[in-house]
């Protein structure tokens, strides 16, 4: 269940522990400034805290200013990758490398306003354990706020998370959420959704967004593609990963009735009417339908035998249990992403 906060920014009365992370893809314009208005709200809100940038391969001169910021600033921490892996990676390295309990991330672009952190901590202490910005007044084109206002609908109806701004890299998490995911892909855009889908509580609040001033924007039609494909997976991952025939069973049925329904017809025009069948493109239709729908069931049926192989991870999530320490299973590590930093 997905919970939207509305709420003046003010400071959290708490101390927190806090990492945070910045996927950077070149943006060299912008880091200085960014670290000093991090450090500046961080030096208000955290009574520890750290700063991990992940440089995603950037080609330009992003990393020399990186590596001059942490020399003057220790609490910084730096991981490069030899090339560009996309922001999931970024992220997942950025968990994995993470110190605290308390994970912040948003991007290097200074669109997200790192004054607009408090906004996410004071939600998150109402008891939520993911906590995703609002930018409801983009600061962007009307191409990129149309498709994104269309994509957000979109996969708010298929997954039933009612987020307003999935895209949002500005979000806060509890490192619990972290421990159980796998991000990957695409997949850093559904982390609320995952999150959700394992019974975790997930918050939304308004932030403020500024225009683009340095850089250019890493948006495309192919990410957009991309992450609708990544949608159907997470969807598959989520609601159907453990029941893959109700998925596919379902359109092969749909499938295979309309295809009968039409075949049915056209059999009461030739028995009844006295209607010639050879040049009718239906009769067709209706035979493909039926073939695909078939196939459909079988793969579904094929699906779930993979899955009961292969099932390996559990398919829930425990939030306290009384049972004695030598009779609860082991757990494995959780499979976030390499721990390497610089």
């Amino acid at each position: 269940m997905v919970y939207s906060v509305n709420m003046e920014e003010k400071q959290s009365p708490a101390r927190w522990r806090l990492s945070v992370i910045i996927p950077v893809y070149n943006e060299q314009d912008s880091l200085e400034e960014l670290h000093a208005r991090l450090r500046a709200v961080l030096s208000r809100v955290a009574s520890e805290s750290e700063c991990i940038f992940v440089d995603d391969g950037s080609r330009d001169g992003s990393y020399r200013v990186l590596r001059r910021i942490r020399q003057a600033d220790p609490t910084v921490r730096l991981i490069r990758f030899r090339r560009n892996f996309g922001k999931s990676a970024a992220l997942a390295a950025g968990f994995a490398a993470a110190r605290y309990d308390i994970v912040v991330t948003l991007d290097a672009d200074l669109q997200d306003l790192p004054e607009e952190m408090p906004k996410l901590l004071s939600t998150l202490e109402q008891g939520y354990d993911v906590v995703s910005a609002w930018r409801y007044r983009r600061r962007d084109s009307w191409s990129k706020r149309f498709a994104s206002k269309i994509y957000n609908m979109v996969t708010s109806a298929l997954t039933g998370v009612r987020l307003h701004d999935f895209n949002s890299g500005f979000k806060c998490y509890r490192r619990e959420v972290l421990d159980e995911l796998r991000v990957y892909g695409e997949r850093h855009r559904y982390i609320p959704v995952l999150a959700s889908y394992r019974g975790f509580r997930i918050g939304e609040v308004k932030v403020e967004h500024a225009p683009r001033r340095y850089g250019r924007s890493k948006f495309g039609w192919g990410r957009f593609l991309g992450g609708f494909f990544t949608l159907l997976t997470v969807i598959l991952l989520t609601r159907y990963t453990n029941r893959p025939l109700h998925f596919f069973g379902i359109m092969g049925l749909v499938l295979f009735i309309i295809g009968v329904l039409i075949d049915g017809y056209l059999a009461f025009e030739r028995l009844f009417m006295k209607k010639w069948l050879s040049d009718r493109p239906l009769l067709l239709l209706g035979t493909i339908l039926v073939l695909v729908g078939v196939q459909f069931i079988f793969f579904g049926l094929l699906a779930e035998m993979i899955a009961a192989t292969y099932r390996r991870d559990r398919d829930y999530s425990i939030i306290e249990s009384t049972l004695p320490v030598e009779s609860e299973p082991e757990r494995e590590p959780a499979k976030i992403g390499h721990r390497h930093s610089a």
